[in-house]
């Protein structure tokens, strides 16, 4: 347990390579502690003679999801850097709160629906599992969801076409629909929900938990906007399926909405309830969504393009003083919010006058890996998990720390020169570190590129945002993950009370 908080921390200070060896420890201790299997057989603790407290048992339950959750993040579903496998954990999901703190055993679920611990007797009650299970089970659940969309993603040269209903695509949109509706109503984002959440502590969990999904599906139907993440394999939409694109594209753009609303929602609560280090980075992805749909994918000359834009700029106005708010919290906040600023200004949406090519396809990348993303279906020498994991994740961001690294997956690979002079660099309009933080009043984006680095989060394994475009690279086996740790609510200020509308309308 003190590995997990010592990673966490590494973390929150920009210490990746702490925090990627922390991580192969802790994954090696649950394997020799063997946390990933229930200490015994009792788990309704019935022989007080023998065994653990109920709690303890609980609290290893715990402490392996965290590790799971860790490994995941660290290995961003590469199978190179991945030292956990889900089908060794035979363990049950978290109890929720109310049988944790009173010390009640009970039964939950296992990883997959309606799936339970086979060393369970045969006259066990199956019908109370459902109820017993806690917030964190369904996080739990969503990052297995998470994991297989982000897979998909990657693997687009080998998938079916989106619009066949037997695709894999329509199986990952049907899973995250079923998980949504699989939500009891004391889970639900709805304003009953938030006073509940927040009279217990876990309004911030809450909140976490429905950015986690809106998340999964942005990443999921990031297939209708190809040139904002730069997909390797993207498809080719033909003409008469261009209602099927037009609704994946309205899909995406709700759910960056959707998103933030809910982190506008949790602000209005206080910092607390945005501590956790992922939600900087949704809440930046949620505007460049948004951006791109006005700026690129929306008809200016539409009846209801103007009406669109101004429903949301409050949206992103509320993204921008959330991530301000949470500066204090993550290390990354303050620079994500001075980054959107920076796109919301140059896009000429509040002023009506809307420009092209104003989103950053990372709003930290150096020049040496500009050059890189010139070429995006170049195909380097050696397989390395550089060439196929987000710039932001813990590995990359650890390697970055290492001064004798070596990059074989780019030998034998031509590329400019380090000594060539910067103007012959052909350097992309929208770019906002460097020079032009400088130039565009907006200082605090003017900083060494070394110390940028060290202030990213990787708690988003796979941030839409930030993709190389080699990053989606056909077969590189890679998957995202979810995130540590769960941040309590405190009561404060009373919210508006609002109904995110989800599941989407489906394509008929």
């Amino acid at each position: 347990m003190a590995a997990v908080l010592l990673h966490d921390y590494a973390v929150r200070l920009g210490n990746f390579a702490n925090a990627f060896m922390l991580s192969g420890l802790t994954a090696r201790m649950t394997q020799a502690l063997q946390i990933n299997l229930e200490y015994n057989t009792d788990i309704m603790c019935q022989d007080t003679g023998d065994g653990l407290p109920v709690t303890t048992k609980e609290s290893r339950r715990r402490l392996m999801w965290s590790c799971y959750i860790m490994d995941a993040l660290v290995g961003s579903g590469v199978d190179q850097l991945t030292l956990m496998d889900e089908r060794d954990i035979k363990i049950q999901l978290p109890c929720n709160e109310r049988n944790f703190i009173q010390h009640i055993p009970c039964l939950t679920e296992t990883l997959y629906p309606g799936s339970w611990l086979k060393i369970l007797p045969e006259d066990s009650d199956t019908k109370t599992l459902l109820p017993n299970m806690g917030i964190m089970a369904y996080f739990i659940r969503q990052i297995s969801i998470r994991k297989r969309v982000l897979r998909y993603i990657k693997h687009l040269g080998d998938a079916m076409v989106p619009w066949d209903p037997a695709s894999e695509f329509a199986l990952l949109d049907s899973d995250c629909r079923a998980w949504h509706d699989s939500l009891p109503a004391s889970l639900q984002f709805t304003p009953d929900a938030i006073y509940i959440r927040k009279d217990t502590s876990q309004l911030g969990a809450l909140c976490l938990l429905h950015c986690a999904h809106y998340q999964t599906v942005c990443d999921l139907y990031r297939l209708g906007a190809p040139a904002l993440y730069k997909l390797r394999a993207a498809f080719d939409f033909p003409p008469e399926q261009g209602d099927f694109l037009q609704h994946v594209q309205q899909v995406l753009f709700d759910a960056a909405r959707t998103l933030a609303t809910i982190i506008g929602q949790a602000a209005a609560h206080g910092s607390r309830m945005l501590a956790d280090s992922w939600i900087p980075t949704i809440a930046y992805d949620s505007c460049r969504i948004m951006v791109y749909h006005l700026t690129q994918i929306l008809d200016p000359h539409s009846d209801n393009a103007k009406a669109l834009a101004l429903a949301a700029i409050p949206l992103l106005r509320s993204n921008i003083n959330a991530l301000k708010l949470m500066g204090s919290l993550n290390a990354i906040a303050t620079s994500l919010s001075s980054a959107a600023e920076t796109m919301l200004d140059r896009s000429g949406i509040e002023s009506e006058l809307v420009s092209q090519n104003i989103i950053p396809d990372d709003p930290y990348q150096s020049t040496e890996e500009e050059e890189t993303s010139n070429n995006p279906r170049e195909t380097p020498a050696q397989s390395a998990p550089d060439y196929v994991l987000n710039p932001l994740t813990i590995f990359r961001m650890a390697r970055k720390s290492i001064p004798e690294r070596h990059a074989p997956e780019m030998a034998g690979t031509t590329s400019i020169p380090k000594a060539m002079s910067a103007d012959v660099i052909d350097y992309s309009p929208c770019e906002v570190v460097g020079d032009s933080g400088a130039e565009d009043g907006h200082p605090e984006l003017e900083v060494d590129q070394p110390s940028l680095e060290e202030l990213q989060t990787l708690f988003m394994s796979d941030l839409g945002w930030a993709w190389q475009p080699a990053d989606t690279a056909v077969g590189s086996g890679t998957e995202g993950a979810g995130l540590l740790p769960w941040a309590g609510g405190y009561p404060m200020a009373q919210t508006q009370p609002w109904l995110p509308v989800f599941p989407f309308p489906q394509q008929s």
